[in-house]
């Protein structure tokens, strides 16, 4: 297990002799609580709807918020030397993945002596999960992931395709192949994009498919052979390389709107994530479907962006001004800035009953569907998650590319579970 270390406050009591009548008196002058705190962010998609909330949060609170915006993996690489350079931030909002290894490295507060028995009450089940690690609540999240396929409705229409409108009527494997063959039949280039222009993105979204093939990513004993290059796993990875040289996914795409803009495709697995651009460039064309039953049932997957406190409010006495800032966050307002926008599902019951497209009948309903019919899947919640992460990358993008699925994956299982027993992260 990575070695914790500890930041530790340090309180500097200054005294001042103050003379009266002969009498020296000395006074501890208490370090002030801040105004102002420091906020890395995993950069992305909602980067304008966050520093609306911050924009928010300072009119409401009277603080200033220092927010910086990185790259998942730049962000990474500057937490883990920011105990050593001095400019560990006071808050980070990033992948809930990512925050177990800085917690076991002693860089992440838990917040539960803040975070109030009602407000856990009305988190959603999914978000309670991936906020809590080893017994303790070590974040907050604005939202829940929504996964599934969108569609574009006339493209299926025009093709005969039939339209599943609930995880309960999905696809079978049989339909779902028939769908993309009558799809490509009817002139459509390539019938499904799956982001495959950012490989790392398949980890979470191809999840649907690998649990439909009775696959999973990691062992209970928290290795990875087995799982990752076990059968379903392996089926599941040679089924995405047969869709590729069927020619249903374009496995040369190196762009973003290959679905909603260029409309070379008619299905997309995709999550909530590109709500704006689908809606915005389909109109009352951009459907959500759920993922085909490939044998063993329906699934989604959720997990989504957090807030955590950094050990660095010790040094800078910051923590109760850093819990206000999260509290604040989880107010309807600021959770509805960034959903209204993304499209992902809130993470409090009361704010979720008050969003039209969440309602029966609305456009993201299914998304509430799967997540309360409890069908969604996690990525592993280990310390290990950056290496896997950085392994199936590449595994994605290397089937993609043409290699072959079971050489590809015994190579990722070999690489992790190295890592994972070097620093004894297995139980």
């Amino acid at each position: 297990m990575r070695k914790a270390f500890t930041i530790v406050l340090m309180v500097i009591l200054a005294v001042l002799p103050l003379m009266a009548n002969g009498n020296s008196e000395k006074a501890v002058v208490e370090q002030a609580e801040p105004t102002s705190i420091k906020v890395w962010v995993s950069s992305g998609s909602e980067d304008g709807v966050y520093k609306k909330v911050f924009d928010n949060l300072e009119a409401s609170l009277g603080i200033t918020v220092v927010d910086e915006y990185y790259p998942k993996d730049e962000l990474d690489q500057k937490l883990q030397v920011s105990p050593i350079v001095g400019d560990t931030p006071d808050l980070i909002v990033c992948d809930y993945l990512m925050v177990p290894s800085y917690y076991e490295a002693g860089l992440i507060k838990s917040i539960e002596d803040h975070i109030s028995d009602s407000l856990k009450e009305d988190l959603i089940p999914s978000v309670v999960t991936e906020t809590s690690y080893d017994g303790h609540t070590i974040s907050i999240a604005q939202f829940d992931a929504g996964m599934g396929l969108w569609a574009n409705k006339q493209m299926l229409i025009d093709a005969g395709v039939r339209i599943p409108t609930s995880y309960k009527d999905a696809w079978t494997k049989e339909e779902f192949e028939d769908a993309l063959k009558k799809l490509k039949a009817n002139g459509v280039e390539y019938p499904l994009y799956i982001r495959q222009n950012k490989a790392a993105s398949l980890y979470f979204q191809y999840m649907p498919f690998i649990a439909s093939f009775n696959g999973e990513y990691m062992n209970e004993d928290g290795t990875v052979t087995g799982a990752i290059n076990g059968e379903g796993t392996l089926a599941a990875f040679e089924y995405l390389s047969w869709m590729v040289k069927e020619g249903y996914i374009n496995g040369k795409c190196d762009y973003e709107n290959g679905f909603y803009e260029r409309k070379e495709s008619a299905l997309a697995l995709l999550g909530h994530w590109k709500y704006s651009d689908h809606v915005n460039f389909l109109g009352d064309d951009a459907i959500i479907i759920p993922c085909p039953d490939m044998g063993n049932g329906v699934f989604t997957c959720s997990g989504s962006t957090v807030w955590a406190m950094t050990s660095a409010v010790d040094k800078n006495n910051s923590e109760n001004l850093v819990w206000k800032v999260m509290e604040g966050a989880l107010s309807e307002e600021n959770i509805r800035i960034v959903t209204d926008f993304n499209g992902a599902i809130p993470s409090r019951k009361t704010v979720m009953d008050g969003v039209d497209n969440l309602k029966e009948d609305g456009r993201l309903y299914l998304y509430r569907e799967q997540l309360e019919a409890g069908i969604s899947v996690l990525r592993p919640l280990t310390p290990a998650h950056m290496t896997i992460y950085a392994e199936m990358q590449n595994a994605y993008k290397d089937v993609i590319g043409g290699a072959d699925p079971k050489s590809v994956l015994d190579e990722a299982a070999k690489a992790i579970d190295e890592v994972i027993l070097d620093n004894g992260w297995n139980r």
